[in-house]
């Protein structure tokens, strides 16, 4: 399966987050708390900053993936200097090695401050922007990894829709069709202080709307629904859906905006919950106008990622954080974390003894369950034995219940079919779970453990 295959399988909530902004914490210790928490929030993807010049290492991001994680490594050096194309391609071998499928290379290449003075003042802007971020791309993709095209500032000096169509425009002309086949976009969730419905329908709706003017009456793309003013501006160049990321989630502006600390705990929930339930495809009221319903969320929406995991004491983004330096948590953490527990417990109470034929999951709290079996007298110690080094490096959940099992993303089983039929297994996978079957004498077990 190729890195996009894998992008876009839609084998992964849409709940994603953004990690710290620095660079700083990547050690073993900060996978052993961070992860665990990333978890319990239920998401699946993580936001994390790369250095050009240095990797994140090997055992933070092999942490991630085992854990069922999906890292998104964002290379946020500016375009004021030039990146070393030789360290970047070291670079993105060893990140696709390790599990990486997705890179993003800068970060609102259409605002002035991204730029030299100079650079900004000439002319072709967008050609001069493709003409970094092509080799860029393209080196990722003979590395097997998906460039995302970066995010774009909403509205900014340069109007977003308008250097998007340029740069999808070009890119057509170029015939880069690698980079049209792969593409993957990206965009700020950002509110501004508007109803989450605003600007939906996008420009076959807001027919009106013209770049540096929004008559009145009529609606932009200056919200959480920016993505739909891209998703439309690709369908002109690109003849197949074109998936999305959602950066910035959760806030209404860019955090470093004078204006961004504006909402109450409250407030931030209340968007979050609404945010996380238009994931999840259900019904929701428009948290500014509560008779009002809001209008779905794109399938093409492949991850929605919310600012700020956590940050280091003294940062400007402390405010912003879910978890703070302090120990406490914002309010959204206990609604997430109580939210999921209710569906677990939901999903074991209303499961039937017998396994009922084509009961689907639609998510899996456990990621990867091993099954064991067990006899009336008891468990063999030899299969415990022969488990340990697989449970070492891999870390199931271990137990002896299909009804457990049932709740995991993918299933590992111990034992014949003496000890589990393929009719229980078939079960499993009717639940959504990816089975394999793993049998034979101690020896043939414990082999093929080693060579998963």
């Amino acid at each position: 399966m190729s890195a996009f295959e894998e992008l876009t399988s839609n084998k992964r909530s849409r709940l994603g987050l953004h990690y710290f902004p620095n660079t700083l914490h990547y050690s073993e210790k900060d996978a052993e708390i961070w992860i665990p928490e990333i978890k319990s929030l239920g998401a699946s993807w993580l936001v994390i900053n790369s250095e050009t010049d240095r990797a994140i290492p090997e055992s933070f991001l092999t942490s991630l993936t085992q854990s069922g994680i999906e890292p998104i490594v964002r290379f946020h050096k500016s375009l004021t200097s030039q990146i070393e194309t030789s360290d970047m391609r070291t670079l993105l071998e060893a990140y696709s090695r390790w599990g990486v499928h997705s890179v993003c290379f800068f970060d609102r290449p259409n605002v002035r401050s991204s730029w030299m003075g100079s650079e900004w003042a000439q002319n072709g802007l967008v050609e001069r922007f493709l003409d970094r971020y092509i080799p860029l791309s393209s080196m990722a993709l003979e590395c097997d990894i998906v460039p995302i095209f970066p995010p774009l500032e909403p509205g900014g000096n340069f109007w977003d829709t308008a250097f998007l169509s340029l740069a999808l425009m070009s890119l057509a002309r170029r015939n880069r069709v690698d980079l049209l086949e792969n593409m993957v976009l990206s965009a700020y969730a950002w509110t501004h202080n508007r109803t989450l419905n605003w600007g939906a329908g996008g420009p076959e709706r807001w027919t009106d709307a013209r770049p540096y003017f929004t008559p009145p009456g009529e609606q932009d793309q200056i919200g959480f629904r920016a993505y739909e003013w891209y998703l439309a501006n690709a369908s002109m160049f690109i003849q197949k859906p074109v998936p999305i990321f959602l950066f910035g989630a959760g806030v209404p502006h860019r955090p470093d905006a004078v204006v961004h600390n504006d909402w109450s705990d409250e407030k931030h929930t209340e968007i979050c919950l609404a945010i996380l339930k238009l994931m999840n495809n259900d019904l929701v009221s428009d948290p500014d106008s509560p008779t009002m319903p809001l209008e779905p969320m794109s399938n093409a929406v492949l991850g929605v990622n919310f600012w700020l995991l956590s940050d280091d004491q003294g940062s400007p983004h402390v405010p912003d954080a879910w978890y703070r330096p302090d120990g406490s948590t914002r309010q959204i953490v206990s609604e997430l974390k109580g939210t999921i527990s209710l569906e677990v417990k939901s999903l074991r109470a209303d499961m039937p003894p017998d396994m009922g034929k084509g009961m689907v999951f639609d998510n899996h709290p456990i990621e990867h369950y091993l099954l064991l079996p067990s006899y009336e007298w008891g468990v063999a110690d030899w299969h415990l034995d022969v488990i340990r080094p697989f449970v070492k490096k891999f870390k199931p959940t271990i137990g002896f219940s299909l009804q457990q099992a049932a709740l995991a993303e993918k299933v590992t089983v111990i034992g014949s079919v003496q000890s589990f039929s393929e009719e229980q297994l078939d079960t499993l996978r009717e639940s959504g779970c990816q089975v394999e079957r793993i049998s034979g004498d101690g020896t043939s077990i414990a082999t093929q453990l080693q060579e998963r």
